[in-house]
């Protein structure tokens, strides 16, 4: 029984489930009447076309968020719909049952949104039910667009939904050391005040992307020891500095090519250093973990990357990094599997899960770092419903597993999202959107339903 059929039927009290709508601004409501599609009950099989749901790095230092507008069109069975909107202007998040009307840009678009809910039970707390740590998602704070919207912000600070934030960039290389041996961590610590009170994933200490100009522009060229030295001096004083403020750190990004045959990526530290690397990364973040500074001993190494969540060479590069690493005696804890899909394209639940059992049994843990699931544009009732799907099979491969302790969408509101400035033609990957851009309320669509449902071990459907 799904998530709408419990609470249509009342064997799930609104007290005991809810996500929510308005944070104390009253609504108004309307019905509508509009068409939707059946929703579309079963995955579609991951293809080996899968590498290209990830076919450039976030290349995040220089994409900026983009606002995306949106357009669905539905048949077949009429519904007659609530939709709630807020009457005031303070900042809110609403939730409608099964669809809204759109009038952003003009004309009425229809989207699929989350089952209407109370206000007192969310994502978050799903995800603890389910024993799990938390339910977390990237932001982009400070500096931006988020940090300014107060519809975000709120959005954003409700514990119930959202109980980890990760960083999106400010605690990267170029940000926090950005002159050698001069660290600037000002940014860092107003991501940290604005996430007070849930776990923070650091991310990230080494990759290819968002490194000062003094690194791969220096004015003595690098050698093996010079870089060498350079990195571990910069992973082990951000580890101690933060200490116990981190749950784990993200301590090296993004190390391998995608294709039948993995490589390690080109960029300064694997040219100048070689693949080692990757291995000397993790040996200075256990020096730091183990120098206790701050409390820094509880905090937990993580290797990240994508195109790891299915069976393959990739995933078989990191395993085999896992294997490389605890032979040497060196610290790593866990995997983290990014997850950037493409609806439809998306590894099955059974495959999500049998990937994360095999690195489970190198003896680490496993999160969901970066979830999100793009369409083409405009979207259509078929593909907002596959989305749907793709998020349940991602979460509930989670659920399934024991030592997946997490999971984090990469934020969670499209207004922000990263994936229209990286693949044009696609975007509407989040879960939540501003029908009117930013500085608006924001909906939930359908997907946060198909993440509530797998955290309660429901069967997913529409």
């Amino acid at each position: 029984m799904s998530l709408r059929s419990l609470l249509t039927t009342g064997l799930l009290a609104a007290s005991a489930l809810a996500a929510p709508p308005a944070y104390g601004a009253s609504t108004v409501t309307k019905t509508v009447t509009v068409t939707a599609s059946a929703h579309c009950s079963s995955s579609t099989s991951h293809s080996t076309s899968h590498s290209t749901s990830h076919s450039t790095s976030h290349s995040t230092s220089t994409t900026k968020h983009s606002t995306v507008k949106t357009t669905s069109t539905k048949k077949s069975s009429t519904l007659s719909t609530v939709v709630s909107s807020s009457s005031t202007a303070s900042p809110s998040s609403t939730s409608a049952t099964t669809t809204s009307v759109n009038t952003n840009g003009g004309g009425g678009t229809t989207t699929i949104l989350a089952t209407a809910t109370a206000t007192n039970y969310g994502l978050n707390d799903a995800a603890k039910a389910a024993g799990k740590l938390w339910l977390g998602t990237a932001a982009d704070i400070p500096g931006t667009g988020e940090a300014a919207d107060p519809y975000y912000i709120t959005a954003f600070n409700n514990i119930h939904d959202f109980g980890e934030a990760t960083p999106a960039n400010i605690m990267k290389f170029e940000f926090t050391e950005p002159q050698q041996n001069v660290f600037d961590f000002s940014g860092a610590e107003t991501f940290l005040a604005a996430s007070a009170g849930k776990a923070i994933r650091c991310h990230n200490l080494v990759w290819s992307q968002e490194l000062p100009t003094w690194i791969t522009a220096p004015t003595t060229p690098w050698t093996n020891a010079t870089l060498t030295a350079a990195m571990q001096n910069h992973i082990i004083k951000t580890i101690q500095y933060f200490g116990d403020r981190c749950y784990s750190w993200d301590v090296v990004n993004e190390a391998f090519t995608d294709g039948a045959v993995t490589n390690y990526t080109s960029n300064i530290f694997s040219q100048t250093i070689g693949p080692a690397y990757v291995v000397l990364a993790f040996d200075a973040a256990t020096q730091a973990v183990k120098s206790n500074v701050n409390g820094s001993s509880s905090v937990k190494l993580y290797y990240n990357d994508y195109n790891i969540e299915n069976a393959g060479a990739k995933a078989t590069a990191a395993q085999n990094l896992v294997k490389d690493i605890k032979n040497r005696g060196i610290q790593i804890d866990g995997i983290g599997l990014e997850s950037h899909f493409i609806a439809g394209s998306t590894p099955s639940k059974a495959t999500q899960q049998a990937n994360m059992e095999a690195f489970v049994a190198l003896d680490v843990d496993v999160v969901v770092t970066e979830l999100d699931v793009r369409l083409n544009l405009p979207p259509t009732a078929a593909t907002e419903a596959q989305q749907v799907v793709d998020y349940y099979n991602t979460v509930s491969a989670c659920v399934a597993v024991p030592r997946c302790v997490g999971v984090v969408v990469w934020d969670f509101d499209d207004t922000y999202s990263w994936i229209p400035g990286t693949f044009p033609g696609q975007g509407y990957g989040d879960i939540m959107y501003q029908p009117n851009g930013a500085n608006t309320p924001l909906v939930r669509k359908a997907a946060y339903d198909g993440i509530l449902e797998a955290f309660l071990g429901l069967p997913e459907a529409l």
